[in-house]
């Protein structure tokens, strides 16, 4: 089902609110009536769209559009099969957004009503092309867990230095990015997060604005804790991820680069920053391969890689986790299963 997707006036920007959805039947309906129940009081076009969800998603999204009232513009879509990742489904559904700020919505998440309004009011400052917020986190029946931590850079830090960095993101679940940034660069790499690539891009073209007030009750559930508990269950376990994540941070580089390059046949005047870029994201891939080995099974190699990184600088805010990653694995992996209330191989 749709309504027109009315006209904005020039001075508003045309905003589409994008919620993506999977197998999510237990938290879709909160998050889609905090789509709807923004207090933003002008048009607006609503995309939901399902990932070929098998546990009833979709019968809950069709079931609250029907039931909705309100002024804005709706459209659901399904796809017949599992897109494979969030990036891969973003891609799909591009070409069917209209707006020229996307607001992204997760369909296990809460927005504030004031989200839209506040990120489209940052938005007509000149040159932003992308605006994430602080959130706050709930647990699985929605209630409070505190403040989440979302990275950003530091005040007077250039964003894009900052983002090009190998392990930088935004997150995705507070994310609104300009249509401009999508079509500048091309489609996502399906293997990328799309939280580690637009920021980065967004930031090549101009501002992007992180806003201090949680706009978004993020959910931690059973099946978004499963990956941190799975890697703290043994060292094995630990070493594993770590190096996972040291390939994502390779593709991820290679993604910065590319970008670069797109951005260099654009604007060839920045040509010198355009060089720095390529050396901030060759140092962090490097200081990331070097956090690996603070895992390595010898003492000797874990202590020079938290003395190395040590007098680069990196991580400064990590530095005590590391020496206790590095000097006493067991007690570090211990602590941090106590934390999450896990159990241990062989506890």
């Amino acid at each position: 089902m749709s309504r027109p997707f009315q006209h904005c006036p020039p001075c508003v920007p045309q905003v589409s609110a994008v919620l993506l959805t999977y197998n999510c039947a237990s938290f879709v309906r909160e998050a889609i009536r905090s789509v709807f129940g923004q207090d933003w009081a002008e048009p607006l076009e609503v995309i939901v769209s399902d990932d070929a969800s098998t546990d009833g998603t979709y019968d809950i999204v069709c079931s609250e559009a029907s039931a909705y009232r309100g002024p804005y513009a709706v459209k659901l879509r399904q796809r017949q099969a599992n897109s494979g990742s969030k990036s891969a489904h973003l891609n799909d559904v591009l070409p069917s957004v209209t707006g020229d700020i996307i607001v992204s919505f997760d369909a296990d998440d809460v927005s504030e009503k004031s989200r839209i309004r506040r990120i489209a009011g940052t938005f007509r400052r000149p040159g932003v092309q992308a605006v994430y917020s602080a959130c706050s986190t709930i647990d699985g029946l929605g209630r409070p867990w505190g403040r989440g931590r979302v990275p950003h850079p530091p005040p007077g830090a250039h964003a894009p230095d900052w983002f090009a960095r190998a392990d930088a993101y935004a997150s995705g679940a507070t994310l609104a990015v300009r249509r401009a940034v999508f079509e500048a660069f091309g489609p996502l790499d399906p293997g990328i997060y799309e939280d580690v690539v637009l920021p980065f891009r967004a930031s090549l073209l101009g501002d992007i604005v992180y806003i201090d007030e949680p706009l978004v009750r993020f959910r931690r559930h059973a099946a978004s804790l499963t990956a941190d508990m799975d890697r703290f269950a043994s060292m094995r376990a630990y070493r594993n991820r770590l190096y996972w994540g040291i390939e994502r941070a390779r593709k991820s580089a290679q993604s910065r680069l590319e970008d670069i390059a797109k951005a260099s046949e654009r604007m060839p005047s920045r040509a010198a920053e355009f060089a720095r870029l390529r050396a901030v994201v060759a140092d962090s891939l490097a200081k990331a391969e070097l956090s690996a080995q603070l895992v390595d099974p010898s003492l000797v190699r874990r202590t020079s890689a938290l003395l190395r990184l040590a007098r680069s600088g990196a991580y400064r805010e990590d530095f005590l986790q590391h020496i206790a990653l590095a000097l006493v694995p067991a007690c570090y992996l211990r602590y941090k299963r106590r934390a999450l209330g896990i159990a241990a191989e062989g506890d």
